[in-house]
């Protein structure tokens, strides 16, 4: 087993003036009892940090002498509890921050004492530097920072008090809390930061991975990711970025905690199977809504997404297992489904439920389901269930769920029905994003296609000097030009059935107003016709949503599995809801000269 080295900050007491939390140090010690349970004495080294421990200082030296020690193929964690807030950038990192404010976790000397806030880039460099060794490093945030830590102060007496008579409190007891301070009115100074800002504005921008709608942590580290050399650093954060970060009174327990650690380690202890970070984010996800105000957790990598698909705190690979969840919502007090009309679900669907803790080996068995549900209506991102009489459930349960007819959809009939995927009564305009394809970028035959109006793109191999690369290549970006957030994602589907969501860093993406969102992180991708065939075909599939929803249900493998993936062969390389989707279709015909 390798060697775990932890550090856990929670910060509730802070110093007077700033506003005191209630359950940071219940989320440290759940943490605790989680990792204890996981690793032995012998191979689990942990450190924490708790209130008037958790300075500035005290939190970097820990950082590097404690998760410092790591090596070769060790993992580390980083859990942070607190409250977030914002700094201004006093003009530094402009071409990154056109907010001009930096994110930030605020220590406990952060405001009172007279230290600065821990910005998103020196965490960017801490992180940095323990992955340069080699180590697979994981940082869980429980704050209003998560998403990227640039959200208004929102009113937090306001929510508490609604939370508290939610949840019966009197006006002496501890209420929930959002985990949010003001922004700071001063900038950091220049020698406050733990590299120069300029080498490291020139570093973040020099990276292969050009800004992306990723919180400012992960930007930062990866400007320092080297492939093949560090390990990979994978961020869990609370909530997207306009929303908060709440706290969630667990009656049990009779005690307070992050809403997304208390459903993170519930889930993992609860849980009967060893779960990879995807599988694990998609239950909790599932398990938090309706549950707490609006709080989606994200998921992400710097470096590529290869670690989301291992074991939870493993360097261990597993497979995904494709199943929906199933809950009572405390909103509308009806059973969902997170699946709806993006998925090709359909108003008389039926679906067995499995419990959530059940291993992922019986959903193929229907005698070992404890319910049958029918679907009865369907937005773009989930659906309502109607359990069959007689039924009785656990309301605060979630269930999994998986379609009764799934046996009789054969492999390449799934990949034809994702690829049809669209909805004709769409009010998304055509002007909504601008789909921007390259052919040939940085040479004379460059051309910019904009999709739509364009539908097809035609690539053909090169006339080059014999020993070049003739291969025809092109890049893209997505931008969003409608006035609301609208969340996509990019399928492409393969000549051997098989369905990626690899063509952006994120496989689902929440782009602002102006935001945009490059293709394979702006390095061009070639294309190629296997063979001695002549030509090949290649879709591309844009799905664009209004709705948050989870792009990786759309993954489908080759239909030969076994067959070795070739190098060549595939085009790519490894708000509240307002209820409307859309999809854009993009043929790719790739001709042998």
């Amino acid at each position: 087993m390798p060697n775990l080295y932890a550090l856990l900050v929670a910060i509730d007491a802070y110093p007077s003036g700033i506003p005191p939390l209630n359950g940071c140090i219940n989320d440290a010690d759940a943490m605790e009892q989680l990792l204890r349970t996981r690793f032995s004495d012998a191979s689990l080294h942990l450190l924490r940090l708790n209130n008037a421990d958790a300075k500035r200082q005290n939190i970097i030296d820990s950082f590097r002498s404690h998760l410092g020690q790591a090596s070769g193929d060790d993992i580390a964690i980083f859990f942070y509890a607190g409250h977030g807030s914002q700094v201004p950038t006093g003009g530094l990192f402009a071409a990154i921050e056109p907010s001009g404010m930096n994110s930030s976790i605020v220590c406990y000397d952060s405001r009172v004492l007279g230290a600065p806030d821990l910005v998103d880039k020196d965490m960017g460099v801490l992180i940095s530097e323990v992955t340069a060794k080699g180590v697979h490093l994981t940082t869980i945030f429980d704050s209003c920072h998560s998403g990227s830590m640039d959200r208004d102060l929102p009113s937090t007496e306001i929510e508490a008090d609604a939370g508290a008579k939610t949840m019966g409190f009197g006006a002496s007891k501890q209420k929930p809390s959002v985990r949010k301070v003001p922004r700071r009115a001063d900038s950091q100074a220049v020698n406050d930061y733990l590299v120069n800002p300029s080498t490291l504005e020139t570093a973040i921008r020099d990276s292969p991975t050009p800004p992306q709608p990723i919180s400012s942590i992960t930007l930062a580290s990866t400007a320092n990711y080297v492939p093949d050399q560090c390990g990979l650093h994978i961020l869990l954060a609370a909530c997207e970025t306009d929303e908060t970060a709440n706290e969630y009174y667990d009656i049990e327990g009779n005690k307070l905690h992050g809403a997304f650690t208390f459903f993170l380690t519930q889930t993992l202890t609860n849980a009967k199977d060893a779960m990879s970070y995807r599988e694990l984010v998609h239950l909790v996800r599932a398990t938090m809504d309706g549950k707490v105000a609006p709080q989606t957790p994200k998921l992400e990598s710097s470096g590529n997404d290869a670690m989301f698909g291992n074991l939870f705190l493993s360097l261990t690979p597993t497979a995904w297992t494709d199943y929906a969840i199933a809950g009572l919502s405390n909103l509308t007090n009806q059973w969902q489904l997170d699946r709806g009309a993006l998925m090709s679900v359909a108003a008389g669907a039926h679906y067995a439920l499995y419990p959530a803790t059940a291993p992922n080996s019986d959903l193929a068995d229907a005698g070992k389901a404890v319910a049958l549900a029918t679907v009865t209506s369907v937005t773009p991102a989930t659906s309502v269930l109607q359990l069959d009489p007689g039924v009785q459930l656990d309301s605060d349960a979630q269930y999994k769920a998986v379609p009764t007819s799934s046996s009789a959809l054969s492999h390449i009939d799934t990949w034809k029905q994702r690829l049809a995927l669209t909805n004709p009564n769409t009010k998304i305009p055509a002007t909504a994003l601008d789909f921007l394809v390259i052919a040939y970028p940085g040479t004379p035959d460059q051309q910019e296609l904009h999709c739509p109006p364009h539908k097809q793109v035609e690539l053909t191999y090169r006339n080059v000097p014999a020993g070049q690369d003739n291969r025809p290549f092109y890049s893209g970006s997505i931008t969003n030009k409608h006035n609301i957030p609208l969340t996509v994602a990019l399928l492409a589907f393969s000549g051997d059935y098989s369905i990626s969501t690899a063509l952006l860093d994120a496989e689902t993406q929440r782009l602002d107003p102006g935001q945009t969102v490059y293709l394979h992180s702006g390095t061009p991708l070639h294309c190629s016709v296997p063979g001695t065939a002549k030509d090949t075909t290649d879709e591309m599939l844009l799905v664009i949503s209004t709705d948050w929803f989870d792009a990786t249900v759309f993954k489908l493998d080759s239909l030969n599995p076994a067959a070795p993936p070739s190098p060549t062969r595939s085009m790519y390389s490894n708000p509240l809801p307002q209820q409307d989707f859309t999809t854009w279709r993009v043929t790719f015909h790739t001709t042998r000269s």
